[in-house]
């Protein structure tokens, strides 16, 4: 009988519609009841505050919880766990729902936050990009026992690059290094009401936290850093300082007024620095130095391994004063041009793709790099001589001061015992040397290829001053060129 039932209903049911008779239609899929309700959880990590219930089609409410949650600071709502987005609290709600708050216990942070960059207006030039730290270019950091809140006023013009470090200075050497970073990636509004004040990237930063912020509109700007410094992490766990990161942190800022400086006028020239040619260090000698005639920048001859990556950034000269600082330009693989591209790679830093002597010449007005390779080119060959007036001797060549080649590196040249340095003021340098040739005194190399900065000696002046006697090793990199002095054990 069952079998029987199911057969003919079909038919049945065929057999109203046809006498308008409508009750054998299901009609439509069933949907949620006019009461039916979600539950929305709003969550601290994995514990839940508050939970609220919301008739299936209506909006969350946008709850507040600095009245339940009293030891921390809470800085909004997100959709997922990582916080990455911003809840909408314009979206319909039609299934349970958790939603997760930011929240960061108050720590007092006690580091002396500072600008550092490079630009036109003095503060920036002085800082060279961190090279100089003065009192005015520390923050000032609110009395307040809650909130950790540093502000400054600083002057900018238009292509000006700055971020907020915290100085690290080595006590024994009074070396400084950044310590923690809040670049771009931490700056509240770079754009308002329709106006690009300013921009994140450029310089040397591994992400938008360590970018550079560049000024796009003339004026005097107040910035205030706010920190957590209970929600400070190392990237990928990394050790060093310039790896830490906050996602709490955030660089708000005020325009206040025009600039209360007048721009200076600038030439600007660019240097050649990488990872093994200068170990990334800023050296300003004629190895590295690009030579400017009426906007075309040139270096030629340079001898460059296929292993070592490259780029140029500028050095400004205040034409007014003759001050030198670090710009916030720079060439990269972007600016080659097509015929370069069949001899170097990269579109940031760049490699070419074989050992050899290049020529590179850079218009400025174009902002294009063009490199030849100059398999012609023979250098001279000589010996490397350490030369100067210490230990009681004479300037002069003298074959016991001739470096060797090191067993363990081929491509450094030292000497095999330290050298004395008698008294204070006491000056040396290495000689490229061949009396063989018609030009003996083939190439000098001095202060400015010292990649390490001492107080046992000074840098200053075209030789190497000491400051300190005693025992010092000497040796040369014959790649890069650059010289290391090690105080003798």
């Amino acid at each position: 009988m069952k079998r029987k039932l199911f057969t003919i209903l079909p038919l049945l049911c065929g057999v109203a519609l046809v006498m308008g008779v409508s009750s054998c239609d299901p009609g439509p899929a069933p949907g949620p009841g006019p009461d039916e309700t979600h539950t929305v959880s709003y969550l601290d990590g994995e514990t839940v505050l508050h939970t609220e219930e919301v008739e299936d089609g209506n909006t969350a409410p946008e709850w507040d919880p600095t009245t339940t949650v009293t030891d921390k600071t809470f800085l909004g709502w997100y959709g997922e766990p990582t916080l990455t987005h911003a809840y909408d609290f314009t979206t319909p709600v039609t299934d349970d729902l958790s939603i997760f708050g930011s929240f960061v216990s108050y720590e007092e942070d006690t580091r002396r936050w500072a600008l550092a960059g490079s630009g036109q207006t003095e503060l920036l030039r002085i800082s060279n990009w961190g090279k100089v730290f003065n009192d005015e270019h520390y923050m000032v950091k609110e009395d307040n026992d809650s909130a950790n809140i540093f502000t400054i006023e600083i002057n900018l013009f238009i292509g000006d690059q700055f971020q907020f470090t915290y100085p690290v200075i080595d006590e024994e050497t009074g070396t400084v290094s950044w310590g923690h970073q809040r670049g771009g990636g931490y700056l509240v509004e770079p754009t308002r009401d329709g106006t690009e004040y300013f921009s994140v990237g450029g310089g040397l930063g591994a992400d938008n936290y360590t970018s550079n912020i560049t000024a796009n509109v003339d004026g005097r700007y107040k910035f205030t850093l706010t920190t957590y410094p209970a929600g400070d992490f190392q990237l990928n766990d990394s050790p060093e300082t310039y790896n830490n990161r906050n996602y709490y942190d955030t660089l708000e800022w005020e325009r206040v007024g025009e600039s209360t400086e007048t721009r200076p006028e600038t030439t600007t020239t660019f240097y050649l620095k990488g990872a093994e040619i200068t170990a990334w260090a800023d050296l300003h000698n004629d190895h590295t130095l690009m030579v400017e005639t009426d906007g075309i920048h040139t270096l030629n001859n340079v001898y460059l391994r296929a292993s070592d990556e490259f780029m140029f950034a500028s050095l400004v000269t205040d034409t007014a004063t003759g001050e030198v600082s670090e710009g916030n330009a720079y060439i990269r693989g972007s600016n080659l041009t097509d015929a370069s591209k069949e001899l170097v790679s990269g579109e940031s830093n760049m490699k070419v793709l074989a050992d050899g002597y290049y020529n590179f010449v850079y218009d400025a007005a174009a902002e294009t790099l063009e490199v030849t390779k100059n398999d012609e080119y023979v250098a001279p060959v000589a010996s490397y001589y350490v030369d100067g007036n210490f230990g009681g001797r004479s300037w002069g060549i003298d074959e016991s001061l001739m470096l060797t080649q090191s067993a363990s590196d081929p491509d450094v040249m030292e000497l095999a015992t330290p050298i004395t340095v008698s008294a204070a003021g006491e000056q040396l340098g290495i000689q490229y040397y061949n009396a063989e040739l018609a030009s003996p005194y083939v190439d000098f190399f001095a202060s400015a290829y010292v990649a390490v900065a001492s107080d046992a000696y000074d840098l200053s002046a075209t030789n190497i001053v000491f400051n300190t006697p005693g025992q010092y090793l000497i040796s040369l990199n014959t790649y890069s060129h650059i010289i290391t002095i090690t105080a003798a054990a």
